[in-house]
């Protein structure tokens, strides 16, 4: 037997609030935005503050009844915490020493929501790092329909649909989104932060759009902007709709 080190992709969820309820508000707004993408996810707790006073069975209860993995804790974990985790085989995990970087609260909110109480990124090595650097020009390229229940990622890169995203369909991006046809089902860019992200799509008429986690259903769109030519982006946290016709 050969033991040896790897890294794995994980997502990480910062926790910043002892009220669990709030914890479970976010991972439920996710995992009903892109269901598949996000069921039975590795995740690892990032505590922001040794003082919490967190109950890790029900830490641990509230992540997998949302369909993640609970894998373990990490962050400013203090002694009683450990001792305190380890009683429910809750492991505490050490990253490198680099430099974390804060992205996009991963609140899947609306532009009504208050502040976030944790974020949620990816990280290559079970530490909250980006993983995608926004001016990196990939591209992940698919040709033809996007039929309903087939979802297509384009991880740390920008995605291209060439044909229509039919409804119940689910097309997501680390970077950019294009759809040159109709959109109607999911569109999520900026998948893990990025909030200089955008989406492009020749008809717009989707179930939900999605840029760094803020969010708009169908029946809160602009009227004047359903089944046009336009692009969707971020300003301040405010999702913005503009025409592609317009010269």
């Amino acid at each position: 037997m050969t033991l040896k080190s790897l890294n794995f992709t994980l997502l990480v969820v910062n926790l910043e609030s002892e009220t669990l309820s709030e914890l479970a508000d976010e991972l439920n707004k996710r995992r009903l935005m892109a269901p598949e993408f996000f069921a039975q996810t590795p995740m690892v707790v990032n505590i922001v503050e040794s003082s919490l006073n967190i109950d890790f069975l029900q830490l641990q209860q509230t992540v997998e009844e949302h369909g993640f993995i609970l894998t373990g804790i990490t962050g400013k974990v203090s002694e009683q915490q450990k001792d305190q985790a380890s009683k429910y085989s809750i492991a505490v995990l050490h990253g490198s020493k680099r430099q974390i970087v804060k992205t996009a609260p991963a609140e899947q909110k609306s532009e009504q929501d208050a502040d976030s109480t944790a974020d949620i990124k990816e990280s290559t090595e079970a530490t909250p790092e980006e993983s995608f650097v926004p001016g990196e020009v990939k591209t992940k390229v698919h040709n033809g329909r996007v039929r309903s229940g087939q979802q297509i990622y384009a991880k740390e890169c920008d995605l291209v649909i060439s044909g229509d995203v039919g409804a119940g369909a689910e097309v997501i991006a680390d970077g950019n989104i294009h759809i040159y046809g109709t959109l109607r089902g999911k569109a999520l860019a900026g998948a893990m932060g990025n909030t200089g992200a955008a989406i492009f799509c020749t008809v717009l008429e989707p179930e939900l759009v999605s840029i760094a986690g803020v969010y708009k259903l169908s029946e809160t769109l602009p009227e004047d902007m359903w089944s046009t030519s336009c692009s969707v982006s971020l300003e301040d946290q405010n999702m913005v709709f503009s025409s592609l016709n317009k010269i």
